[in-house]
C-alpha cells in the first residue's frame, strides 16, 4: 500500500532522490491520514479507560499493559452508553481510527462501547432499553399512583425460596389485616419471561388486587435476564394495576424497573413501601392532626383579626360618625373664619387711624392753600393776557414789515425783475452784452423775453 504511492529509481543517488521527493509535514500528515483511515477498518478494541474528561463529548485514553490510544465519543453516542464511564473500567469499544493532521496524532472515534466480558447480552439489553425509551415507555406521564390504603396486595414471584416469605412476613407485620394474593411464576430460566407476563395479565383480568409487587432475589445478569425481556416490559406498561418492581439487589437495574410505576431497591423495601407500619400511620395521623389544629388555630386568629379590622372600618365608615366628624370640622372652620375676620377688621381700623393721623395736618391747611391757589390762578391769567397782548402788537408790526417788503407791492408800482438766461438777477448794465437774451418778470409772474441792444445805453 505505502510502496505503491512512491516510485523508486535505484540508479539515482539516494541523497539526490530524497532532495527531489521531499514533502512538507502537512503533506506527510495528510498522506498518513488518508492511508490510515482508508485502510484501517472499523474494529472492536478492548482496554481500560484512563484520563476521562467529559464535557458535551467524552475524551479518554484506552490502555493496556504496554500501550494506550486516545479516544473520543461524541455526544449523540455518549447518551447511548448504558453505564457510567469511569477511570479504571475495562471496556470494549467499536470505532474508526482517524488521524488529526495538525499534530500527527491518531485517535479512535468511538461509536459503541460496552463493558468488557458482557458481550452480546449487554448489547441486547441496551438495544431494547433505547428502543423502549424512544417509544416513551419510561415517561413519567405514564406512571400510575401507588394507592395509600390498598385493600388487597398482589405479589408476582416464585412460591419457592426466601423472597416470598420475606415479603409476606413484612406485609403481615406492618398491615396484618390486608389480604395477600401470590401469583406464582418462574423468575429465572428460558420460559420465565412468558410466565411473568402471563401472571401480570392474569392479575389484571381478575382485578382482585389494588397493587402488584413484581419481585425476586439477587443474581447475575443472566439470572435476572427474564426481567429484561421485551414481552415482560410491554406487559408491565399495559397493566392497569399499579406495579412496584423489586428485582435483585439495590445495585441491580432491569428494564422492568424503568417501565414500572415505582422501583424498590429490594423485595422487602417494596413491601415496606406499599404497607406502612402502624407506628408510621400513627405518626402520619399525628402529623395531620397537628397540621389541622395549626391550620384551625391560624384560621381562627386570622378571622378574628379580620373581624377587628372590619369593625374598625365600620366605625370609620359609619354615616353618623362621618357626619359628626364633618360637623366638627365645619365648626372648627367657622371659628377659625370668625377669628380671621375680626383680626382683619382690627387691622383695617388700625390702618385707618394711622392714615387719619397722617392726613389731619393737610386737612387743616387745605383752606389757606385754596386761597393761595386762587390768587396765583388770577395772577397767572393776568400775566398770560398781558403777554398775549404784547406778542399780538409785535406780530402786527412784523406783518406790516413783511407787507412792505413783499415783491408784489413793488411790482404793483410798475417795477420789474430782470434775469439772464440762467435766471440770475441782473442789477447793472455791465452784467449783459449786446444781443443777450434777458427775461423781464412783471407782476403776476408774467415773463417777457427781450434782446439787449447795447446801443441804447
Amino acid at each position: 500500500m505505502l510502496e505503491d504511492l512512491f516510485t523508486y529509481d535505484d540508479t539515482r543517488d539516494s541523497t539526490q532522490q530524497v532532495k527531489e521527493e521531499s514533502i512538507s509535514v502537512s503533506q506527510l500528515n495528510r498522506l498518513a491520514k488518508v492511508l490510515l483511515e482508508n485502510n484501517m477498518p472499523i474494529c472492536w478494541v478492548k482496554g481500560e479507560i484512563s484520563g476521562l474528561k467529559t464535557y458535551s463529548h467524552g475524551y479518554f485514553d484506552l490502555k493496556d499493559e504496554s500501550a494506550k490510544v486516545s479516544c473520543v465519543i461524541f455526544a449523540n453516542n455518549l447518551t447511548k452508553v448504558g453505564f457510567k464511564l469511569e477511570n479504571g473500567v475495562k471496556v470494549e469499544l467499536l470505532g474508526k481510527v482517524t488521524l488529526y493532521a495538525q499534530n500527527g496524532i491518531y485517535q479512535i472515534n468511538v461509536e459503541r462501547i460496552r463493558r468488557l466480558g458482557v458481550g452480546d447480552l449487554w448489547e441486547a439489553y441496551h438495544r431494547l432499553l433505547n428502543k423502549l425509551k424512544e417509544e416513551g415507555l419510561f415517561d413519567a406521564r405514564h406512571k400510575k399512583a401507588i394507592p395509600i390504603f390498598p385493600q388487597v396486595i398482589g405479589v408476582i414471584t416464585s412460591k419457592e425460596g426466601s423472597v416470598i416469605r420475606d415479603v409476606i412476613a413484612t406485609l403481615k407485620r406492618r398491615m396484618p389485616n390486608i389480604p395477600i394474593i401470590v401469583y406464582h411464576t418462574a423468575v429465572q430460566g428460558q420460559d420465565a419471561a412468558m410466565q411473568i407476563a402471563k401472571a401480570i395479565r392474569q392479575a389484571n383480568n381478575r382485578n382482585e388486587v389494588d397493587v402488584l409487587i413484581v419481585c425476586r432475589g439477587g443474581g447475575s445478569q443472566e439470572d435476572l435476564w427474564c426481567f429484561n425481556e421485551e414481552v415482560v416490559a410491554r406487559e408491565v406498561f399495559a397493566s392497569k394495576l399499579p406495579i412496584i418492581s423489586a428485582v435483585g439487589h439495590e445495585t441491580d437495574t432491569t428494564i422492568v424497573d424503568y417501565v414500572s410505576d415505582l422501583r424498590a431497591p429490594t423485595p422487602t423495601s417494596a413491601a415496606e413501601l406499599v404497607a406502612k407500619a402502624k407506628k408510621e400511620w400513627e405518626m402520619i395521623v399525628s402529623k395531620f392532626y397537628t397540621q389541622i389544629m395549626n391550620r384551625v388555630e391560624y384560621t381562627i386568629n386570622y378571622k378574628r383579626q379580620m373581624l377587628d379590622m372590619y369593625y374598625r372600618q365600620l366605625r370609620v365608615l359609619n354615616p353618623f360618625t362621618q357626619l359628626k366628624a364633618k360637623k366638627l370640622v365645619i365648626l372648627n372652620l367657622q371659628e377659625s373664619l370668625l377669628r380671621k375676620i375680626l383680626k382683619l377688621i382690627n387691622k383695617i381700623k388700625l390702618r385707618l387711624q394711622k392714615v387719619e393721623l397722617t392726613c389731619k395736618p393737610f386737612i387743616l391747611n387745605l383752606f389757606s392753600h385754596y386761597k393761595q391757589i386762587s390768587y396765583l390762578k388770577d395772577k397767572l391769567q393776568l400775566a398770560v393776557e398781558n403777554r398775549l397782548n404784547k406778542n399780538s402788537l409785535i406780530l402786527d408790526g412784523l406783518i406790516n414789515s413783511l407787507r412792505l417788503l413783499n415783491p408784489d407791492n413793488i411790482f404793483s408800482r410798475g417795477y420789474a425783475v430782470i434775469k439772464d438766461k440762467d435766471n440770475h438777477i441782473i442789477t447793472t448794465s455791465q452784467m449783459v452784452r449786446h444781443k443777450d437774451v434777458i427775461k423781464i418778470v412783471l407782476r403776476g409772474e408774467d415773463m417777457i423775453h427781450a434782446i439787449v441792444d447795447k446801443e441804447l445805453y
